[in-house]
């Protein structure tokens, strides 16, 4: 990908995916090697810039006020320094996070196909859309004959080609009911299709993140029974509040998707612009509070399988992981968890 001097840097899909990670290549920083370069969130939930990562070497970070250090000033690194500064204050760094806070702060996108979700993820979180895909089917298609794919992508070009006058008569009426044209409709399915699909992004990393916190607990657990540290008042207080913080967010933020089954499912024989818009608001009012939350678990289950991919450890080495990487950065999960909307019914 071109950057604003006409360099070309590859985007992994894995950058272009995470939720976590941000190639500096894709914003306009001017010094050249800071290009190569990413912001992170780190285990400890602190923004830092990832200079170096290699296996068996870890992790080369260092905080945006150290930047003078390792950069060579070419007469932009202060202006550099100042979008580092905004970009260290978003909650994520995954595609959605990215192009509101950019927007938000101003800054020119070098491209906005960087701060899309890859191909192959939007696969992957296909048959997470069904909540918008299925019963768009069903109605086009009752009759059994829509059976088959059934990504958005196809079901918009279905509804902009469609292919028997049942299905033309069924596209007209969800015209009817949302106030636009027939002509509008493809474009404002995207449009929705894609909120939906940020919702999706995120389903999926709680459906990563859940079973790994439940086993992470677990672990933890294992340490206030062993030894010496059943004695330690310090490490046992430490351990009860990271079990309860993880208890909290886990069961909360289960129940916003509990939440978003019940109230994103359109009926589109009935749709109108105003539930159609309820259902977009509710996924965009939970949007931040989602990614940071998920960023969050996310970085600290990923640390705890890569240091100890098989569970093990000796209780000192789990309690001091606990203290030194679980427990920082907790209370503001906890914080933003305890701020975040709420669905009618949930607690």
């Amino acid at each position: 990908m071109p950057d604003a001097t006409g360099t070309i840097h590859e985007i992994a899909e894995y950058d272009r995916d995470s939720i976590h990670t941000l190639p500096l290549a894709i914003v306009p920083v001017k010094t050249p090697a800071m290009k190569k370069a990413r912001l992170i969130k780190n285990v400890r939930l602190e923004t830092r810039i990832e200079l170096f990562r290699e296996k068996g070497m870890g992790s080369g970070q260092i905080s945006v006020d150290e930047v003078p250090d390792f950069f060579t000033d070419d007469g932009d690194l202060e202006n550099d320094i100042l979008l580092l500064r905004r970009l260290s204050q978003l909650p994520a760094f995954d595609p959605y996070t990215l192009r509101i806070g950019l927007r938000q702060a101003g800054v020119d996108i070098l491209s906005l196909d960087a701060f899309q979700l890859s191909t192959a993820k939007k696969r992957e979180l296909a048959p997470l859309m069904q909540n918008i895909t299925r019963p768009l089917m069903q109605y086009l298609y009752g009759d059994g004959n829509g059976s088959g794919e059934n990504d958005i992508e196809t079901l918009i070009d279905r509804v902009a080609n469609p292919d028997t006058a049942s299905v033309r008569s069924r596209i007209e009426n969800m015209s009817r009911g949302l106030g636009i044209g027939v002509e509008q409709l493809p474009d404002m399915l995207e449009s929705y299709g894609d909120t939906y699909l940020a919702l999706s992004y995120y389903r999926s990393y709680f459906l990563y993140c859940l079973p790994a916190v439940n086993r992470l607990m677990t672990w933890i657990a294992d340490v206030k029974e062993s030894g010496n540290l059943r004695h330690d008042q310090s490490m046992q207080k430490a351990i009860t509040r990271v079990e309860e913080i993880l208890t909290y967010v886990s069961n909360s933020v289960t129940r916003r998707f509990n939440g978003f089954d019940r109230e994103t499912v359109v009926r589109w024989d009935q749709v109108t612009v105003e539930t159609f818009n309820a259902v977009r608001g509710a996924i965009s009012r939970h949007q931040r509070s989602l990614a940071e939350v998920l960023c969050g678990l996310t970085v600290k289950v990923y640390e705890w399988e890569q240091r100890f991919p098989s569970g093990g450890g000796s209780p000192d080495k789990r309690a001091d992981f606990v203290a030194a990487e679980i427990k920082p950065g907790l209370d503001r999960l906890w914080a933003m968890e305890r701020r975040a909307p709420k669905f009618a019914g949930a607690s």
